[in-house]
């Protein structure tokens, strides 16, 4: 099976290598793979600039899913929807491996309700990407648990312990999502938790953290709430309040002494992280950085649609054109070009070239403007004040 070796991929500034035991991408510059004895790429007589392609691919395998939670952001509901067929979406992980895309993050909608999914992820194998899966647990078996060793990581989405995963997701789930991460982990499986942070849960941020510690699961990745797909109808009411946003990253930096768990949070949840004064030269170190979409990161919804990420819900054309879209899109060009035309306060701001002006798909939803500051931004909030 494919993934298990060194994997380089060449770009203007040198290349990025990528480790599979500890897992990471590493960027390097042109003499250190000259020291290795990488041949010359044609990519380095060119002007630095945005990479050649993602190096991750957030790929929708279904819109179906039996719990309709309240805030999902793919609006993933029961029912059949229109979807790619095994033979396209072997097609489009083939693309993908031509681009040299370095890892696979598939979802949904409910991913294991397709009876093909396992031939997917073991085709991303064969093509050395490494697929990573995110799961409510709803279908997992002793039996599955057991194949899912196919992933890199798989995910289990857990919004909060007992009671407060129906408060957050509107379904009563908890039961089935701890018997899920169970299963994954007796079998040996690489697992976290994904966590969507909103006001129903913050408060009890910490008895997740110590649930998750007691299971044995690697990490807990925080997620934003995000205006997207159902997500919008609840956004105003439970996206975070401005002190729960300030309070967040001591939260967690404060859990993380507490407990043996990483805890990580996603790009969104950036400005959140330099209000309270870290470094950038630190940020940069651990590759604490805000929006990827354009940058390393795109989507591709389940009927085939590429987005710049999975919140983004504009459609920039088909999944065929991937590799023109990537270098062409006028929607990627304006995610790549927001720094370049940041207006106040992101323009005099010391982290806005790690920032990048926080999430822009709430920005657009809240203020109508995608070339709006984060609104959410604590310096953003505490300007408004001003």
């Amino acid at each position: 099976m494919g993934g298990t070796g060194l994997k380089i991929r060449a770009e203007t500034f040198g290349g990025i290598i990528r480790l599979d035991d500890p897992p990471a991408l590493v960027y390097v510059d042109q003499e250190y793979l000259r020291g290795l004895g990488y041949p010359p790429s044609p990519l380095w007589g060119q002007p630095e600039g945005y990479l050649s392609a993602p190096t991750e691919v957030h790929l929708g395998v279904t819109a179906a899913c039996p719990l309709g939670c309240r805030h999902c952001y793919a609006d993933a509901r029961p029912g059949s929807f229109p979807t790619l067929d095994t033979e396209s979406l072997m097609r489009v992980i083939d693309l993908l491996a031509e681009m040299q895309v370095f890892h696979i993050a598939f979802g949904g909608g409910e991913p294991f309700g397709r009876p093909d999914f396992l031939a997917l992820a073991r085709h991303a194998r064969e093509r050395d990407v490494i697929p990573n899966a995110t799961t409510n647990g709803l279908y997992m078996t002793p039996e599955l648990a057991r194949e899912c060793g196919v992933f890199g990581q798989i995910n289990v989405s857990v919004d909060g312990v007992g009671p407060v995963y129906e408060q957050v997701r509107g379904v009563d789930g908890f039961a089935m999502a701890d018997r899920a991460l169970g299963l994954l982990v007796e079998a040996g499986c690489s697992v976290g938790v994904n966590c969507v942070v909103s006001r129903a849960n913050f408060e009890r941020l910490g008895e997740l953290v110590s649930y998750v510690a007691s299971k044995e699961v690697r990490d807990v990745l925080f997620l934003r709430l995000k205006p997207s797909g159902r997500g919008a109808m609840t956004y105003q009411a439970e996206r975070l309040t401005p002190r729960q946003n300030r309070q967040l990253f001591p939260l967690l930096a404060d859990l993380t002494g507490r407990h043996d768990v990483l805890l990580r949070m996603d790009c969104s949840f950036v400005p959140m992280v330099c209000w309270h004064g870290a470094e950038p030269a630190t940020m940069e170190f651990f590759d604490v950085r805000g929006c990827a979409a354009g940058e390393s990161l795109a989507g591709i919804t389940p009927e085939g649609r590429v987005q710049a990420c999975s919140f983004c819900g504009r459609s920039l054309g088909e999944v065929w054109r991937l590799r023109e879209l990537w270098h062409d899109s006028p929607r990627l060009r304006d995610f790549r070009g927001w720094v370049g035309q940041a207006r106040e306060p992101c323009r005099s701001c010391t982290y806005l070239s790690l920032c990048r002006g926080g999430c822009h798909t709430v920005a657009e939803w809240v203020e109508g403007d995608f070339w709006a500051p984060d609104p959410e931004c604590p310096f953003v909030e505490a300007a408004g004040r001003a």
